[in-house]
């Protein structure tokens, strides 16, 4: 039986920075912390016009974030470190 990816999608950023990420990007439901990275969760949307919306967002904030120095990147495998943590 195949298991469903919960409806997020994890944006991962190499600098510890909050204050200069949340200057910078505006989208995410939840911004983290995390060892020596900041994660920005998104809510993927409840239909396929939202998602499509969504995945445009995250594409343009990544930009966003690179053009200010900051290297980011969203990966699958980045979700599985936050399916223990309620959303």
């Amino acid at each position: 039986m195949r298991t469903k990816k919960p409806n997020y999608t994890v944006v991962r950023c190499q600098t510890t920075d909050k204050l200069k990420i949340l200057s910078l990007v505006y989208g995410g439901e939840e911004y983290k912390i995390i060892k020596d990275h900041i994660d920005i969760v998104y809510y993927n949307g409840d239909n396929r016009a939202e998602k499509k919306e969504t995945k445009e967002m995250i594409k343009r904030e990544i930009e966003t974030l690179k053009e200010n120095g900051i290297i980011a990147d969203s990966q699958p495998k980045y979700i599985d470190d936050w399916i223990i943590l309620e959303l």
